[in-house]
């Protein structure tokens, strides 16, 4: 029987990410934790003479959530602009995954064009609280995958 050795699963806190605003990276030392998603979305096909329908794949949708300590002000640069110009800038997020203990090597993604989408919080204080953080969700346009994990031994 092959089963995946318990070495190989790779640590979530074994990871980087930079965010580029404007053409200056910057190492989002600040992060707490992210995730990116893509949503396909299908529409129902019926067929004449078919008791089943069929699904067709129509176009998806890129999604991030981002939480972060409070140590930045990047992201309210962005707003600021928006707010003074009109124009709301986009920008990239990079995130490579790499845990040297697994033998699957790095995952690196680059989500491109994001826009922030709901609440950024300008100010915030609480005498009883801990940390200061902030959830940012967006959307992107596209990503790219210049790394990726190498298949684990034993699966084809």
């Amino acid at each position: 029987m092959i089963y995946m050795n318990a070495q190989e699963a790779p640590a979530a806190n074994q990871a980087e990410c930079y965010v580029t605003i404007n053409g200056q990276m910057h190492r989002a030392i600040y992060a707490k934790d992210f995730e990116a998603k893509m949503n396909v979305t299908s529409k129902e096909v019926p067929s004449l003479g078919r008791n089943m329908k069929g699904r067709k794949v129509t176009g998806g949708e890129l999604k991030f959530t981002m939480t972060i300590y409070k140590a930045t002000e990047v992201f309210i640069d962005i707003v600021e602009e928006y707010k003074n110009t009109g124009f709301m800038p986009t920008f990239d997020i990079q995130v490579t995954n790499e845990d040297k203990v697994t033998s699957i090597g790095r995952s690196t993604k680059i989500y491109k064009d994001c826009v922030i989408d709901g609440d950024l919080i300008l100010s915030a204080f609480d005498a009883a609280g801990d940390f200061i953080e902030q959830k940012i969700e967006g959307y992107c346009n596209d990503f790219e995958s210049p790394e990726k994990y190498s298949d684990l031994p034993g699966m084809f």
